[in-house]
């Protein structure tokens, strides 16, 4: 359709500043059936890194709009949804930002069940922490006490060149990802985010919220801002309650004992 090309490139303009196949970005999908009371969809469809020519735009969003249509997310919409069939997809183009760090942060306390509390998870490079990685998490707590919860174990880390596509990068991890600094910005954000949403036209939600973001040179960027849904069927399940058994506080273990094969 040459119609949709000349509407891309005109918006490349408008809102990239750049030509049409100059600036490299993300293809995304959002479609009708995600950020649901119970379902959320994050990760369900397909996403493309860093895409610059423009052949490669116009596959990516063919692709991208496909992908709610592919078995697997079917069968996924299935589990919770009474009208998996009834999706209907749009695309999200965002520019592309080669962030030295990023990760998540709710806003509430997972671990610790306080809603005043945060939980924040980081790797180093793009996509951190949503990919399944072992991340950097931290409980940030409303008195301002910050506790690692895990430190990150990822290897390598995705870059983003200029050029597009994604590059794989060795680190080590004789430092935090997170320093004081970013994890107080992450404090303030969370301020501002429970101030602002709840009550936005188009905002369902008064929290908490699940926020998809990064650091580059000390600034934040903000990627995405969607309700935090934890699944209650898994909470509520005796099974998976009986793996976190609650102890009492002075409950003695004897090592010996557990440790013998």
């Amino acid at each position: 359709m040459p119609e949709f090309g000349e509407t891309l490139e005109r918006s490349f303009l408008d809102v990239f500043e750049a030509p049409f196949g100059n600036v490299p970005i993300f293809v995304r999908s959002d479609t009708n059936m995600e950020d649901l009371k119970e379902f959320t969809g994050a990760g369900l469809n397909l996403t493309v890194p860093n895409v610059l020519e423009r052949e490669q735009v116009l596959q990516a969003i063919r692709n991208v709009w496909a992908s709610p249509y592919t078995e697997r997310s079917y069968r996924w919409r299935q589990k919770y949804l009474l009208n998996p069939e009834n999706v209907y997809p749009s695309i999200l183009l965002l520019r592309s930002v080669n962030v030295e760090k990023s990760g998540v942060l709710i806003t509430t306390g997972v671990t610790s069940g306080n809603s005043a509390d945060l939980t924040a998870a980081f790797n180093r490079g793009v996509g951190g922490a949503v990919e399944g990685q072992a991340a950097e998490s931290y409980l940030l707590q409303a008195e301002g006490n910050d506790i690692l919860l895990s430190p990150s174990r990822e290897p390598v880390y995705t870059s983003l060149p200029p050029s597009g596509g994604v590059r794989k990068i060795h680190t080590t991890f004789e430092h935090s990802v997170l320093n004081w600094a970013e994890r107080s910005a992450l404090r303030r954000q969370a301020i501002e985010i429970r101030a602002r949403l709840p009550g936005t036209p188009g905002i369902e939600s008064n929290g908490p919220f699940d926020v998809e973001l990064g650091f580059l040179d000390g600034e934040i960027w903000l990627f995405q801002v969607r309700p935090f849904v934890e699944n209650r069927r898994a909470r509520s399940s005796t099974y998976l309650q009986s793996l976190d058994p609650e102890l009492p506080e002075d409950a003695e273990v004897n090592l010996k004992e557990e440790l013998k094969p």
